[in-house]
């Protein structure tokens, strides 16, 4: 008799614990993931800028304008041991004409792992001079892309769709 109510017992927690994985699985908490992602960026804020500092002494500080499409690339190999270490795919790295301001080269930062990835599909850290959704706090939801404003031109974006 003892040996069935111990079977019973460990039915009804393993039926539990399947409900507890498919309610997360369908509701994913999705503003508790963007304030995690927030503070894994904080954290990592500095190692983040430090490389912008890097490539833009190295590469970026000439009169002549390099094909940012190739010097992602070589970026991309050359820092990968550090964008590893942060969780980072690779970096791209472009020109924005449009905005209305000196600074015009945009970072983005392709995250691989961490940053709760698994459940946003796609996040990336941007880093965006003059574009007002950067400013610390703003929020910005269009669907299923989101855009959480970090503060001193940072921004990270996370699209939830599935495709």
């Amino acid at each position: 008799m003892k040996i069935q109510k111990v079977i019973f017992l460990a039915y009804i927690l393993l039926g539990i614990a399947i409900a507890w994985f498919i309610y997360d699985w369908v509701n994913p908490h999705y503003e508790k993931r963007f304030k995690q992602n927030s503070e894994q960026f904080a954290e990592n804020r500095i190692q983040f800028e430090n490389i912008i500092k890097d490539i833009r002494s190295k590469y970026l500080d000439f009169d002549e304008k390099p094909n940012l499409t190739e010097l992602s690339k070589k970026i991309s190999k050359e820092y990968q041991e550090k964008l590893n270490d942060m969780g980072i795919e690779n970096l791209e790295i472009s020109y924005n004409e449009e905005l209305k301001c000196s600074e015009k080269i945009i970072f983005t930062f392709n995250v691989k792992s961490g940053y709760n990835i698994r459940k946003l599909r796609t996040v990336q850290i941007i880093f965006s001079p003059c574009n007002k959704q950067t400013k610390k706090g703003f929020y910005m939801n269009s669907g299923q892309i989101d855009v959480n404003g970090e503060g001193n031109n940072w921004l990270i974006l996370l699209d939830t769709d599935f495709i």
